[in-house]
């Protein structure tokens, strides 16, 4: 039985991996994959239900991170989505030389 994946491109194999997410936090942007994201978001929300603040481990494409996490923090986790529109070349104005 063959895997695949929604797109029907082969899963990945070995150390390669799918960075397929973005953690946005305290104005910087963390790439990560999907599995690492959910685990970040669901331990994070669960810190914030419980009125608390830790550090909680996040795992990205630059290594770990230890992002604070209390009931004030914003954070978003978003999904990136590459190549799934149709793009159409821009016709840019012509230019007028300086006079």
């Amino acid at each position: 039985m063959t895997l695949r994946l929604a797109d029907d491109r082969q899963p990945p194999r070995g150390n390669e991996r799918r960075w397929e997410s973005t953690v946005h936090h305290s104005g910087r942007a963390f790439i990560a994959t999907a599995t690492m994201a959910s685990i970040f978001k669901a331990h994070a929300d669960d810190v914030i239900a419980r009125g608390e603040t830790e550090l909680v481990p996040l795992l990205h494409r630059g290594g770990v991170d230890l992002l604070l996490i209390t009931p004030e923090t914003n954070f978003a986790v978003v999904s990136i989505e590459l190549g799934l529109t149709e793009t159409r070349p821009i016709t840019l104005p012509a230019t007028r030389p300086a006079s």
